[in-house]
């Protein structure tokens, strides 16, 4: 049989504290606040992401280039912050590469966002060798952080950092 004490509580019964609930909210909102600030700097993580998208396009302009065993051509507008892939040398990109998921391998950068380079145009030749002279650097950036994507000049390797 279960005692009670008081209107109806038993004996045994526990909670919490007021302190222990003080604690909890105080470091809740402590985490909170430090995650946020993290992650409402959306600009940057746009910078990342465009800088890892341009990654992938140079990668698979580059083995599209060699299964083809044709050269693929890599146009960069910078202004327009957009890098597209294409069949022709044309700077209009008449016959784009097709992507993977379909469409043209063609991608743009967020407003906020720089996107600096060596070249307008290069291409990647049926052994993937670019046909640039010195590695070529393609730079996104916003709000300070910068990320970089590097072609190296012999064998094309594509490196983001």
């Amino acid at each position: 049989m279960t005692r009670l004490r008081g209107p109806g509580l038993p004996v045994h019964a526990r909670g919490f504290t007021l302190v222990e609930l003080i604690m909890v909210v105080l470091l809740l909102g402590i985490l909170s606040f430090f995650a946020g600030s993290h992650l409402s700097d959306r600009n940057q993580a746009n910078a990342r992401g465009f800088a890892e998208q341009v990654a992938s396009t140079l990668r698979f302009a580059q083995k599209a280039a060699i299964a083809q065993r044709r050269n693929i051509y890599v146009n960069i507008d910078t202004t327009a912050r957009r890098v597209r892939a294409c069949l022709d040398a044309s700077t209009s990109c008449a016959s784009p590469l097709a992507s993977p998921g379909g469409g043209s391998l063609d991608i743009t950068g967020a407003s906020g966002l720089t996107l600096t380079s060596g070249a307008t145009q290069f291409s990647f030749d049926a052994l993937g060798r670019p046909s640039f002279t010195s590695n070529l650097v393609l730079t996104s950036s916003a709000n300070g952080s910068t990320f970089t994507v590097t072609v190296q000049t012999e064998s094309g390797y594509v490196q983001r950092s």
